[in-house]
């Protein structure tokens, strides 16, 4: 398909350039007739062509105006040419200067003149016409009128071109320009291939992006899933703990039980507003989560938009980072369980900073997390293990940022610093 469509543009294009070039060259052998028309009327006696008109039976007087012709022509560089004239009917007939071969067909002592040119023929006013006849013989003809001194139009000087010459001139325009054939059609393959690789680059990028979207949102998927598991469960719970206080008639526990229950449904808000709403969105369910898993959780975010990143990039960062804090101190007892979020702008630069408390990563490991499949936790089911940081590392690559970890004392933050510009 790539090949035929190549060749029908580069065909199309040699058939312009050759149709354009014919006529550029056409319309200039036209003016170049019409020149030598010109100046043949300039070198010819009109005194000649009006004694012959008033007698245009002698033989004498045609023979002096077509010497007369002849002498104009010789003068003026030779060229083909001819003198007509309208006979009492108002048809053109050539009087001096015979026919061209091919072109015309006698009739007695006149000529019998093809349609084309007798509905471009004029006496009054410059005319070019190009003829092509029964015989597939063509050409070219220009004229100008022939005007005595009263202002009377008398007759026209007709020079004609064989097409022949165009078509010959043509092909050699063309054998010329071999070279910006090649280079045109060369040009058309590469601007072909260059929209073809674009277009694979970009289905390959909007692939990446789609994929890296669905592991993102299908692990924050999974997370979602397991907090209302849990909620469930422990909704259950509530539930058979107040029917049971109802059953032994101590409704007043029942109601005091319920005014807790609400108040930890309470706990539930994100306690702080957020204005851009991906990250809203995500710190929300981080939050339930934490509630809800026993996770001492503080968060820090400037009110800002944060609008430098992509709402997808700014997910892929914190919940790949938030779901490793999660993992970790989620190894300790609940009163020890410890996880800080922090989103600032400072000196115009994000500053985005995880921290943990749970096992310290060893400094021989600190090069390997980032690594693509690289994992120290168990491999879960329909949950991807060991891709996040290597995800996060890419965002902040591609936006020029740098990411540092520190691990000490069963502590450990993940910085991630992104540069800013004109942020609102």
């Amino acid at each position: 398909m790539t090949i035929f469509i190549l060749i029908v543009l580069s065909s199309f294009n040699l058939y312009t350039t050759y149709t354009n070039t014919k006529k550029t060259i056409e319309l200039t052998m036209a003016n170049q007739a019409r020149f030598s028309a010109d100046e043949i009327l300039l070198n010819f006696d009109v005194a000649v062509l009006e004694s012959y008109l008033n007698s245009p039976t002698s033989v004498e007087k045609r023979n002096l105006l077509e010497r007369e012709l002849r002498d104009a022509k010789r003068l003026s560089r030779g060229s083909y040419a001819s003198i007509l004239t309208k006979n009492s009917e108002g048809i053109p007939r050539r009087i001096a200067g015979g026919k061209a071969e091919g072109r015309l067909h006698q009739a007695d002592d006149c000529c019998l003149l093809s349609e084309e040119f007798l509905e471009q023929y004029s006496e009054d006013k410059p005319f070019t016409s190009r003829i092509e006849t029964d015989d597939h013989v063509t050409f070219i003809a220009s004229g100008v009128p022939i005007i005595n001194n009263e202002g009377v139009p008398l007759g026209a000087i007709v020079v004609e071109i064989g097409v022949g010459k165009v078509t010959d001139i043509t092909n050699e325009v063309m054998k010329n320009n071999v070279s910006f054939f090649i280079f045109s059609t060369l040009f058309v393959l590469f601007s072909f291939i260059i929209f073809v690789v674009f277009q694979l680059w970009f289905r390959r990028e909007v692939t990446s992006r789609v994929g890296d979207a669905e592991e993102t949102y299908q692990v924050e998927f999974q997370s979602m899933l397991h907090t209302m598991r849990s909620i469930r469960h422990d909704f259950i719970n509530h539930i058979q703990v107040i029917q049971g206080l109802l059953k032994i008639g101590r409704e007043d526990r029942a109601f005091e039980y319920v005014n807790s229950l609400t108040k930890e449904v309470d706990s539930m808000e994100l306690p702080l507003k957020i204005k851009n709403p991906a990250l809203f969105i995500l710190l929300q369910s981080k939050w339930v989560r934490a509630q809800n898993d026993k996770v001492d959780m503080h968060l820090l975010i400037d009110d800002h938009q944060f609008s430098r990143l992509s709402s997808i990039d700014l997910i892929k960062i914190f919940s790949n980072l938030i779901d490793n804090a999660f993992d970790a101190t989620l190894q300790f007892q609940e009163v020890d369980r410890f996880i800080s979020v922090e989103a600032t702008v400072v000196s115009n630069q994000y500053i985005f900073k995880v921290e943990n408390i749970g096992p310290t990563i060893s400094p021989d490991m600190m090069n390997d997390i980032f690594q693509a499949g690289f994992s120290t936790k168990v491999e879960r089911s329909g949950v991807p293990r060991g891709d996040g940081l290597g995800i996060v590392k890419n965002v902040v690559a591609k936006y020029n940022g740098k990411i540092s970890v520190e691990s000490k004392k069963n502590t450990t933050s993940f910085t991630v610093t992104i540069p800013i510009k004109n942020e609102r």
